[in-house]
């Protein structure tokens, strides 16, 4: 009988501590990731700001061919399949 006393008190004792620990540190750490993820938007919103600032008006084209003077992006792009419009 002594043992099952010993654990219903183990278990009211635990649930308490994390009654406990819930009540002030999940909040301060969930405040605390908010706070982070907030900066890291800020910080992407302002880069992207910032370069389409730098890009406006410009045009770049990219030509990267290798040893053999054939031109990667073509792999990339994948197959061209032709097709008939059916209507």
């Amino acid at each position: 009988m002594g043992t099952l006393v010993r654990i219903i008190l183990i278990f009211i004792i635990i649930y308490y501590a994390f009654r406990l620990i819930g009540r002030y540190l999940f909040p301060y750490l969930l405040k605390n990731q908010v706070e982070k993820m907030q900066k890291k938007q800020e910080q992407a919103q302002q880069d992207f700001v910032n370069k389409q600032r730098s890009e406006e008006g410009k045009v770049t084209i990219n030509h990267k061919a290798d040893k053999n003077g054939n031109n990667k992006d073509n792999n990339q792009r994948g197959e061209y399949v032709d097709y008939e419009e059916i209507k």
